[in-house]
């Protein structure tokens, strides 16, 4: 059995044969939106439990609407392409990347407006280095060319500029500041502050992306009793702090350096700790907030 899948288009086929034409809206303009979504193996019911599968679709399709893609199948139809991809990986944990695109038609108006859809799926198998560092980096994240909210392609692509930093730097991750100058977002992750028994996050109005992981971890610090705080975060805290990254792929991550200073700890490594075990059990359907949060996908 294969180790990556790709629905496309309206059946499983090999990965190298999910192509689409140069001059489709993909190719010209990145006219794509897509969504990461987990599913984790419950062995004892011998199923998929997709993590904020709800959440993750309702950005999906809300994506699609502000970038003007039109949406190729219903929601009840991408859940059961979402299961067939699942059923050939079952066994382990997996990634799930649904992507609704553009093939034709300058704007859903046009009258040879079509939209595609593809579904990469390989297994999920997190971990952690020895230690994470991170830098700041120089370029400002701006939110993208349809704003922060829509989860798109052509918004992802000053990632290249993060991952050129990242690796002339010899770091793990990359962080980056919105043109205010305030903490917007790592590569590919929400940033968490973690102060003792206090998690504080950059706001929505920092211009990042709402993540859906992040909202699960504040509810974690809400149900444990934890101050939690969304505003405008400076620079400088991140070196007041311990940073902790929160993301689809990563799960939760404790930042150990930030521009080769060692993070300030003030008390929040029980905090963090305790939010990372709760997660990982949440995952595993152990959290009560499982109740809400996981849902079985066939």
């Amino acid at each position: 059995m294969s180790d990556r899948v790709m629905w496309f288009n309206g059946a499983c086929v090999p990965w190298e044969d999910a192509r689409v034409h140069v001059w489709d809206e993909l190719a010209l303009r990145g006219a794509n939106v897509f969504e990461g979504i987990t599913a984790f193996w419950n062995a004892g019911e011998q199923r998929h439990e997709v993590l904020a599968g709800e959440a993750h679709l309702d950005r999906l399709y809300h994506s699609a609407r502000v970038a003007d893609i039109p949406a190729p199948m219903t929601r009840a139809e991408l859940f059961d392409a979402l299961a067939e991809v699942a059923a050939q990986l079952g066994g382990s944990d997996i990634y799930l990347r649904p992507t609704f695109y553009a093939k034709q038609g300058r704007s859903t108006l046009a009258p040879n407006s079509e939209g595609g859809v593809y579904i990469g799926g390989f297994p999920f198998r997190p971990g952690a280095p020895p230690a994470v560092r991170a830098i700041v980096s120089s370029h400002q994240r701006f939110g993208g060319p349809i704003g922060a909210h829509a989860k798109s392609g052509g918004s992802y692509l000053d990632f290249r500029i993060f991952e050129r930093e990242r690796l002339q730097h010899e770091v793990e991750h990359v962080l980056f500041l919105n043109d205010r100058g305030h903490v917007a977002e790592a590569d590919g992750a929400a940033i968490l502050l973690v102060r003792d028994r206090h998690v504080i996050t950059p706001s929505p109005d920092s211009g990042v992306l709402d993540s859906i992981t992040k909202r699960i971890v504040l509810d974690l610090a809400r149900e444990l009793g934890h101050q939690v705080e969304e505003r405008p975060v400076r620079r400088d805290e991140l070196y007041q702090a311990r940073p902790v990254l929160a993301g689809t792929l990563l799960g939760l991550r404790p930042v150990d350096t930030v521009d080769g200073h060692a993070v300030g700890d003030v008390g929040g490594a029980d905090t963090v700790a305790t939010l990372t075990g709760e997660y990982d059990r949440l995952c595993r359907g152990e959290n009560p907030l499982a109740r809400t949060c996981l849902a079985p996908l066939r």
